[in-house]
């Protein structure tokens, strides 16, 4: 059972596998900062998807953006976000919640999970 704080974290702030894949970045290393660019190339997504993710999270609260044409993204969550972010990492680290936080994000994001008649799995967007 996901606890209800990380369960509104996850409807309000990272609503996206990409935002998912940031924040646990940051949160792993908050010392982290880049610009979109360099964190795309940190995390294998391409640059439009990355710049919209980190977008998102910054306006949720999460980063914090250098001001300029090129920003540059540090982690420094607001005050309220810290233990729903914690309770997130450490949920996360547990298989079966793990399963249900990525399945709570795909949903959340449109993504639903098509299953073939062959037992393979492909994601659609609703």
């Amino acid at each position: 059972m996901i606890d209800q704080h990380v369960r509104r974290l996850i409807e309000h702030a990272v609503n996206s596998p990409t935002k998912l894949q940031l924040l646990l970045l940051f949160a792993d290393n908050p010392r982290f900062s880049g610009t979109a660019w360099q964190v795309a190339q940190r995390i294998y997504r391409d640059i439009w998807s990355t710049r919209e993710a980190l977008e998102g999270l910054a306006a949720a609260g999460v980063l914090r953006a250098s001001p300029g044409p090129d920003p540059v993204y540090r982690f420094a969550p607001d005050a309220d976000l810290h233990e729903p972010i914690r309770r997130l990492c450490e949920c996360y680290n547990e298989p079966l919640e793990r399963d249900a936080i990525q399945r709570m994000v795909r949903e959340n994001a449109g993504i639903v999970p098509s299953v073939r008649a062959l037992g393979t799995y492909e994601f659609e967007y609703i």
